[in-house]
């Protein structure tokens, strides 16, 4: 279990939120699902919203912007920055292509949009008042990232090269790198399996629960999909689940 009172270091995973292009519903499901409880912000951010594990924020909530293309529902992953407009401009050298620029929310930091050059997209967070996600690896917290990459090898020679991070291939049949600071883990990057077909590269999140068979079953009696059983494993018994609007996430159970 950790609480984060301070902003995390540049390339460390920060913050996730969810397009939701009907943010009640969302709101709903992982209130049913997470128990989270929200601060909903006003109009003039689009009633952009923080979900909280008792006092502590772990996700955010928001529409879509104005003009914005159609995009699907989904779950999108921030790394912390003290310098975002250089960090940006690193990740285009790199490949990355940008979807929103460096913009200020104020007085809650800068937020950057990008997709790495595998298709995937991420952000950049930097905190001014909001810190990023203030809990972590407990019941209703992030517990993981992943990257499911079309391009295992490529993008995680994209993000060491951001970030200056090492990446330690995981033993075992699947192509699995864990991207590491020194001892610390930071996230993960997975070859998606060709047989699996066309899927889209995407940062899929983890979030923390007490018991995985009773968050399966909440999350289909909220209308949510089961994507992958629940199936014990050396880092806890997890499951890849689907919310009513087609966002995919996992859960994993923790101490």
């Amino acid at each position: 279990m950790t609480t984060h009172t301070q902003p995390k270091p540049p390339g460390t995973p920060t913050w996730v939120d969810l397009l939701a292009h009907d943010l009640d519903m969302a709101r709903n499901f992982y209130h049913a699902v997470f128990n989270w409880e929200y601060d909903i912000g006003p109009p003039e951010y689009g009633y952009y919203t923080n979900a909280r594990v008792g006092e502590r924020v772990a996700v955010g909530m928001g529409g879509a912007m104005p003009d914005a293309p159609p995009t699907p529902s989904t779950w999108s992953l921030y790394f912390a920055t003290n310098d975002i407009e250089a960090d940006v401009a690193r990740a285009v050298e790199l490949g990355a292509k940008v979807h929103v620029p460096a913009m200020a929310i104020e007085p809650y930091g800068s937020m950057a949009l990008l997709e790495d050059p595998t298709g995937a997209a991420f952000g950049f967070w930097l905190a001014g008042e909001h810190i990023g996600s203030q809990v972590n690896d407990e019941p209703g917290g992030v517990a993981w990232y992943e990257l499911c990459s079309s391009n295992a090898q490529q993008a995680r020679d994209f993000y060491c090269a951001l970030f200056g991070t090492t990446a330690e291939p995981m033993p075992g049949g699947e192509e699995y790198y864990v991207l590491k600071r020194g001892d610390e883990q930071l996230c993960a990057v997975m070859q998606i399996d060709p047989a699996l077909g066309a899927v889209q590269p995407q940062w899929i999140t983890y979030f923390g629960v007490a018991d995985a068979d009773a968050s399966v079953a909440t999350v289909t009696a909220n209308g949510g999909k089961v994507l992958s059983a629940v199936e014990p494993t050396p880092f806890g018994r997890m499951a890849t689940l689907a919310d009513p609007a087609g966002a995919q996430f996992k859960i994993v159970e923790v101490v």
